[in-house]
């Protein structure tokens, strides 16, 4: 903008021309305007820190409570996961101790300890579904319904009447499905455990089942076999007999 006086530069906030130092009434509008727009600006101001002081312990009290509600969903989120976090370290671990793990696996298997196997199994969350340990899927299957198998017929004739269910027929009533669920498997598997790399052991924990049946439940191969075949309900009775009965 220029001077209509002497044709110097002059600024729209100039009161005076600063060439000829003339009073520059063009602009005093703006200049008004600016000035009020100032005056709001630095009033707004000192109202936002008068509210801000006033209300420093909420501001803080809702920073920490935001805090406390971000701390909490953390570790709320860590506690749910926690399971799957340590179980994902455990199976990261067993594959890097992959040989070690295999020779202590096959002791427990050449030894015929197959509830050993299994254990030990389970405290490393060995993952039989992957590599390196895929091969041991099958193997896995038959194992842990052979330890249900002996642990509950175990279980069934150390405690008799005295079973840990609020019922001994709830203990027989295990007893049975454990029996039927180890043959069923072995049945229904039996063409894949043929062509497993673990066959022999498979074999062997029926082998082993059979003794188990024979010796406390008085099973032998022509009974078991009757036994199989029958109903659940006389399959139940017939354990009932055993297990209860016989020892009022």
């Amino acid at each position: 903008m220029k001077c209509i006086s002497c044709g110097g530069e002059i600024g729209l906030t100039d009161e005076r021309c600063p060439h000829c130092g003339r009073i520059i009434k063009e602009t005093a509008g703006h200049r008004n305007e600016l000035k009020t727009y100032r005056e709001k600006n630095e009033t707004a101001k000192r109202g936002l820190a008068k509210v801000m002081d006033g209300n420093v312990p909420l501001v803080i009290s809702a920073v920490v409570m935001v805090a406390l509600i971000i701390a909490c969903g953390i570790a709320l989120y860590v506690g749910e996961n926690a399971y799957h976090f340590r179980s994902d370290a455990m199976r990261k671990d067993a594959k890097k101790n992959y040989d070690a793990y295999s020779r202590e696996i096959r002791d427990y298997l050449d030894a015929g300890d197959y509830t050993g196997f299994a254990a030990f199994k389970e405290a490393h969350n060995i993952a039989e579904w992957e590599a390196p340990y895929d091969d041991l899927d099958l193997l896995w299957e038959m194992a842990k319904e052979y330890d249900w198998l002996v642990s509950e017929v175990e279980s069934s004739v150390m405690f008799g009447r005295d079973a840990q269910r609020y019922r001994p027929e709830g203990d027989v009533a295990d007893c049975g499905r454990a029996i039927r669920r180890f043959y069923e498997e072995y049945e229904d598997k039996r063409s894949e455990i043929d062509g497993d790399p673990y066959a022999s052991y498979i074999h062997d924990m029926k082998a082993k089942a059979d003794i188990l049946l024979k010796v406390y439940l008085g099973l032998d191969d022509a009974a078991r076999e009757t036994f199989l075949a029958a109903s659940d309900i006389e399959q139940e009775a017939y354990l009932e007999e055993v297990l209860i009965d016989e020892k009022e």
